[in-house]
């Protein structure tokens, strides 16, 4: 009963002046997790975030021009003021876990305050353009150690997950420390603290959502673990992450890889964005985008450093609403980042005028916009975008 009445308490409690990674915010009903305990299982309560009248939402969309996102960091340190230029033309922007140079050091530790790193440039962006959709990252397996988040984990262990002779189990990663620790989600207090990082970056008023890396796959091999931990620990994956979309509403939860199923399972409703990490000029691209729209998931397809004609045709014969195409490095050793925008991300598209075709006598994709027609041949992963002009 007590945890019942926290509940409904949940929506209209109000916070005192807190600063929360760096950042003094004053008194505003906010998104928080309460935590009770009913028959000694911590229970979670949200409702929607706020900064002062700031409620997390989702990224605009058009169809003017390719919708594009933006992905990437600076691991030497700040971004220049050109870097912002480029970065303000996307609609949303989302830095990586190695902003800064901390985070690429050999002495990389919670004292590196990573998610500061993050919001400052995210704070910077939204100070040229409000409306731009500002994404925070952090991984839903691996607790890379530049974060404050690790701070809270190694003071508490039990939170880790452990393999099946009861040791913290490690996994490789991109890390100078080599190997991280793993969030156990099968534990209820670890996946409120995890939403709590996602949520905190959302109070400061500068951040909308969060990009979770390896949602699907990169996982810990079950036989690493006793078949009730593993158990556990899938079904808490899941869990963790739809809660958090409970959490910030409207506010983007990408969900690496989860297009919905039959890929994954993440359900219609779970989470509202997935990442196709690889997006190339091939016939499954396309089809896990046809399978995200189906499970109303939009989608940053992220074609690493190729943004070349077949491949934005493959996109543009699956896009749908809130489809993104984004290019460029995860980070880089300068403060530009020219690479993640092209030409052709200024040439007129225009409104789709019908779904994608497909013939089966030609493997040839068929799909008009307003200003471009589109088609993509399955077998030879050849495709053409009639209208725009891709002469170097």
């Amino acid at each position: 009963q007590e945890c019942g009445q926290r509940n409904k308490l949940a929506s209209s409690v109000q916070i005192s002046k807190k600063k929360i990674m760096g950042v003094m915010f004053t008194s505003a009903t906010a998104l928080l997790l309460l935590l009770c305990t009913c028959a000694g299982v911590p229970i979670v309560f949200a409702a929607p975030a706020v900064h002062g009248s700031y409620v997390p939402k989702s990224p605009r969309f058009s169809w003017d021009t390719l919708p594009v996102f933006f992905h990437g960091s600076n691991q030497t340190g700040a971004l220049n003021a050109g870097a912002y230029k480029v970065m303000a033309k996307f609609p949303m922007v989302t830095i990586e876990k190695f902003q800064g140079p901390c985070a690429n050091s050999k002495t990389v530790s919670p004292a590196c305050h990573e998610e500061a790193q993050i919001i400052e440039v995210l704070k910077n962006v939204k100070a040229i353009d409000e409306n731009i959709s500002t994404i925070f990252y952090y991984n839903s397996v691996l607790d890379f150690p530049q974060y404050d988040l690790h701070a809270a984990m190694l003071a508490d262990p039990s939170l880790m997950l452990h393999d099946s002779d009861n040791k913290i189990l490690k996994m490789h990663c991109p890390s100078p420390v080599s190997d991280c620790d793993v969030f156990d989600f099968g534990n209820p207090r670890t996946r409120a603290l995890f939403i709590e990082e996602c949520v905190n970056a959302t109070l400061t008023g500068y951040v909308d959502g969060c990009f979770l890396d390896r949602a699907v796959d990169g996982v810990p091999p079950s036989s690493s673990m006793n078949k009730s931990t593993a158990d556990a620990y899938t079904a808490g994956h899941i869990q963790v992450l739809t809660d958090l979309q409970k959490a910030i509403g409207d506010g983007p939860v990408i969900a690496n890889h989860a297009t919905g199923p039959p890929h994954d399972n993440f359900s219609k409703g779970d989470v509202n964005f997935a990442m196709i990490e690889g997006f190339s000029n091939n016939n499954e691209s396309i089809n896990l985008l046809l399978q995200a729209g189906a499970n109303s998931r939009g989608v940053q397809a992220h074609a690493r450093h190729t943004a070349d004609e077949s491949t934005l045709a493959a996109f543009l014969i699956g896009a749908g609403f809130r489809m993104y195409f984004g290019v460029g490095p995860w980070t880089s050793s300068v403060a530009t980042v020219d690479d993640h925008w092209v030409p052709q991300f200024d040439l007129p598209l225009g409104m789709p005028l019908a779904p994608a075709m497909y013939d089966t006598g030609s493997s040839t994709w068929y799909r008009q916009f307003t200003h471009v027609n589109v088609t993509f041949n399955a077998d030879t992963n050849q495709g053409v975008i009639n209208g725009w002009n891709f002469a170097t």
